[in-house]
């Protein structure tokens, strides 16, 4: 007997495969889009029929910044702030390194329902430490790393390296001259997270090619992406040109609305929105991935724009297979959301608070043709 599921009536949002605001059916089989069109009755004989009502369909949502691993101390159970909240892919950033990658998969990444993709991190031990994890060389061991991703590809996507005081300790942008090196050998991308000096940000964004990634890329610190006057630096701008990406990385102390206001009024958006979230902030001032884009939507961005940067544009940057739009041979990973025009009060990570009347809240996630209500 087929496992088939035919949603009815949804409205569908993915701009890049044409469909905004579109009232179409989706007809999943085997974990798998089979069809997508107006009232697909000819589908609905023995298969599960979800009948909606107003609600939006997207692709699954994805969050490239995310820490699901428990043996870095940080990690939090990945179906918690993945299928749990309306999210069926997740990305690692950088709890495991060579040393402890298998652990990883095999603990974690071959347990959960949610997808989970690496970013493997150039610290050969991840983050057992949590502090200073490059500050000492030996503990970049760059064949290790390269043969680890090269006989895990399927489920590394990227290269991940900490750039601030607390990682680096005296060797500067060192650590993050090796990572990009690495990253360039295997011929993916590289994921920065950014925060305070050493080393300066820009020689960081100097080292950045087109499709590598720098996360928190809003967070209050000094050292970064804006100058004091709230100017977008002449770095910034010159790694917008090359084709670097930034991604938003909230996390406990990453996400400054006011710097996130004053670079969107310079023009300055991000191309990807996540949350780097974990245990001590699942229960805020992160909680999620659909809460993180709430509070963009609170900052002026439009909702389809949002979900370009939860969907396509990660899918995109990651080469990942058959997930981020709704297409025929697609992997069914859908999040199924409704518009809530209720007060919401939202906070950042450093207690500035924004009000919205406009918000969304996910009611399904569909993983591989698997319907899960919320």
């Amino acid at each position: 007997m087929r496992d088939c599921l035919l949603i009815k009536s949804g409205t569908l949002l993915d701009v890049e495969s044409g469909f905004k605001y579109l009232k179409k059916d989706i007809y999943i089989e085997d974990g798998i889009i089979k069809e997508i069109g107006d009232d697909l009755l000819d589908f609905k004989d023995n298969c599960s029929i979800l009948q909606l009502d107003g609600e939006i369909v997207s692709p699954g949502f994805i969050d490239i910044h995310t820490h699901v691993y428990n043996g870095a101390g940080l990690g939090i159970d990945p179906d918690i702030v993945g299928i749990k909240s309306g999210v069926t892919t997740l990305f690692d950033a950088g709890s495991s390194g060579a040393k402890n990658f298998k652990d990883f998969y095999e603990g974690t990444i071959e347990k959960s329902k949610t997808g989970v993709i690496s970013l493997l991190n150039i610290a050969y031990s991840g983050l057992e430490q949590l502090r200073y994890e490059i500050a000492d060389p030996k503990n970049i061991i760059i064949e290790a790393t390269k043969n680890v991703v090269e006989e895990n590809r399927d489920y590394i996507k990227g290269i991940k390296a900490r750039a601030s005081a607390s990682t680096v300790g005296d060797l500067g942008i060192k650590p993050i001259e090796i990572a990009k090196q690495v990253a360039s050998d295997l011929g993916i991308p590289l994921v920065v997270h950014i925060g305070n000096y050493p080393p300066k940000i820009e020689d960081v964004l100097k080292l950045m090619d087109s499709g590598d990634v720098i996360t928190h890329c809003f967070h209050g610190k000094p050292n970064g992406l804006l100058n004091e006057n709230g100017d977008i630096k002449d770095e910034t701008l010159e790694a917008l040109k090359r084709g670097v990406l930034f991604d938003i990385g909230h996390g406990t102390s990453s996400f400054n609305f006011n710097i996130a206001e004053k670079a969107i009024s310079k023009g300055f958006y991000p191309h990807i929105i996540s949350t780097d979230i974990y245990k001590q902030n699942y229960n805020g001032p992160v909680y999620s991935l659909p809460v993180t884009i709430n509070k963009m939507m609170a900052l002026g961005m439009s909702l389809e724009d949002c979900i370009s940067k939860v969907t396509t544009v990660p899918a995109n940057t990651f080469n990942l297979n058959n997930i981020g739009m709704l297409n025929r041979g697609y992997k069914a990973d859908i999040t199924i959301f409704k518009i809530n025009n209720s007060p919401m009060e939202l906070e950042d990570s450093e207690g500035n608070v924004r009000e919205t009347n406009k918000h969304i809240e996910v009611k399904y996630a569909i993983k591989n043709g698997e319907l899960n209500r919320l």
